[in-house]
């Protein structure tokens, strides 16, 4: 019979040693990769520094039609002023508004435990800034799925993925969100909805006509009622990892006469992916804190037509980073309007040091925290007709045997 010991005052880790050469390896291909974009960086930021109307119908001129199959995303300047493509506007800092600020967590599906189950945890947070009588409130929403709810519906007998469980609670954010501007009053003073993520859909199928610039579907519904109450609902990524405005630059420099990357050797691919690397906010280094980028929206191809629910988009200085902000197109309608929200949301980041400070709060509101899984874990106890309260595995992993 082999004995284990316990040793308590040995720390496991990860064999830190065997990965050493890997990571080095590693190491030199991406600093190689990122010699290259600092080089082509200069070249591109350059051409989009000195944008013209001739340039930008060369683009248009390559761009498929509606009815051809290919498509490459890119960016113009939704107010049309291609002379001020890569300039930085610095913000109207905002001091007198309303923000209400939405984020969610989840748990996932322990199936070690008697019984199942995975919650959400929904948190809104309502802060008014005023000289005279600022506000803050917040309000948790939490859902548990016990039994049936935690099966998928794409697959019989198959647990929920975690890509589900989140869009779920993605869904619920979005209902969060509906709730308040439908119980909101339509009044003159700035108001914004702050979301933590993209307002666009990824997802949709790139041959759709708004690909790149579509809202999802609930979101659209909250945009309809919005726009009815004047509450600009925005978008903010940290650290985005878009690379679209380069692409004007490999559309003009491509050698045929109309786009069609499925006819490009492998060679002129890893030319052309060399400029795809650079990040639009390796692009937008030069802004200081406190400025914004032009205004942009993408296009997938040309001439398409534009609805209040598409997306524009900015990059913003908050201080620590370049992030992405998301706005519909109706506010970007109303270029006081947008100004006013951008700078609302550039003060939002200075009480947050970098970052939305209604945002930190309805993340922290909204997580789970393990205290919270043991609680819930011990409330279940009894249910269903397990004996123990977990697996053999799980008892294991919790008493911390090596």
């Amino acid at each position: 019979m082999v004995d284990y010991i316990r040793d308590s005052g040995c720390e496991k880790m990860l064999d830190l040693h065997n990965l050493v050469q890997q990571i080095s390896e590693k190491k030199n291909v991406i600093l190689e990769k990122e010699k290259e974009i600092k080089e082509n960086i200069h070249e591109v930021f350059k051409f989009l520094s000195f944008l013209d109307g001739q340039k930008i119908e060369k683009v248009l001129s390559k761009i498929p039609r509606k009815d051809e199959k290919n498509e490459i995303l890119f960016c113009l300047p939704y107010y049309s002023n291609f002379d001020e493509f890569m300039k930085g506007f610095s913000c109207e800092v905002q001091t007198n508004y309303e923000v209400f600020a939405v984020d969610g967590s989840n748990t996932e599906i322990d199936r070690h435990i008697s019984q199942p189950y995975y919650l959400l945890n929904i948190a809104c947070v309502e802060i008014t800034y005023d000289n005279e009588n600022s506000n803050f409130n917040y309000q948790t929403y939490p859902y548990i799925y016990l039994d049936e709810e935690l099966y998928s519906r794409k697959e019989a007998q198959a647990i929920k993925s975690p890509s589900e469980i989140s869009r779920e609670r993605q869904t619920k954010e979005y209902m969060a969100i509906l709730e308040y501007v439908e119980n909101s009053l339509p009044k003159s003073e700035l108001r914004l909805v702050l979301y933590d993520g993209n307002l666009i859909d990824w997802t949709q199928d790139r041959q759709g006509l708004r690909f790149g610039r579509r809202a999802n579907l609930e979101l659209e519904r909250i945009f309809s009622v919005a726009k009815q109450k004047n509450i600009a609902v925005c978008g903010f990524i940290s650290m985005p990892k878009n690379s679209i405005i380069s692409n004007l630059y490999r559309i003009y420099n491509c050698e045929k006469m109309r786009i069609d990357c499925k006819e490009c050797s492998r060679e002129e691919k890893r030319n052309c992916e060399k400029i795809e690397r650079i990040r639009d906010v390796f692009l937008f280094s030069h802004l200081r804190s406190g400025q914004h980028s032009n205004v942009f929206y993408t296009l997938g191809r040309a001439f398409d037509e534009f609805e209040d629910m598409d997306i524009t988009f900015v990059y913003l200085a908050t201080g620590y980073e370049i992030a992405r902000i998301e706005i519909p197109v109706y506010v970007a309608k109303d270029e006081k309007w947008l100004k006013k929200c951008i700078g609302a949301i550039y003060h939002q980041c200075q009480v947050g040091f970098g970052y939305p400070i209604s945002l930190t709060h309805a993340h922290e509101f909204s997580t789970i925290s393990h205290q919270d899984k043991a609680a819930i874990e011990n409330m279940l106890l009894g249910v269903g007709d397990a004996i123990l309260p977990y697996s053999a595995k799980k008892n294991n992993k919790v008493k911390r045997i090596v």
